[in-house]
């Protein structure tokens, strides 16, 4: 890890690199991959992030999710991360893209399909706990339960492409 970031324009083109701190202190925009994953029913994957979190702690948030180094792929960045905060490499498909610009992040959305919480190894420093929400679940406990941005911004992407359920 070289502990560059590529610098995006609002078209995602890369217009230059800078560090993490360079990228905060200047406000400029990088890119993130954020990982969502389904199971057989149709549940998808939610992992409560830690309370040692910057931001939004104790939130809510995809599978995982993690900056690209400077010159990394969505893809690259997203198989990493998901090795890194969860511990499983599964196949994953780029489902879309978003702005964030509260944020300042372009960011590459990908689904994945994996069943097994057994098979999950959570970094603590990252994770709180894990769990599988319905669909069903996520719309009912929405008014109360804290979620990211990510979380509200991907819906539209990732829930027409969630399998039916298996019986």
């Amino acid at each position: 890890m070289s502990g560059l970031r590529d610098v995006v324009n609002e078209e995602d083109e890369v217009v230059g690199q800078a560090t993490k701190e360079e990228v905060a202190a200047r406000s400029l925009i990088c890119r993130v991959s954020f990982i969502m994953l389904a199971n057989d029913r149709g549940e998808l994957l939610l992992h409560q992030r830690a309370a040692t979190k910057k931001t939004y702690p104790h939130y809510w948030s995809g599978a995982a999710a993690g900056h690209l180094d400077a010159g990394e792929s969505y893809l690259e960045c997203a198989l990493r991360e998901t090795k890194e905060e969860i511990g499983i490499t599964v196949d994953l498909e780029e489902i879309g893209r978003f702005y964030s610009a509260p944020d300042r992040e372009m960011v590459g959305v990908f689904l994945g399909h994996f069943n097994n919480l057994d098979d999950l190894t959570i970094e603590p420093l990252e994770v709180e706990k894990v769990e599988f929400f319905s669909p069903a679940r996520l719309e009912q406990e929405r008014p109360t339960m804290k979620v990211t941005s990510y979380v509200e911004r991907s819906m539209p992407l990732v829930l027409p492409r969630l399998r039916p359920p298996v019986v």
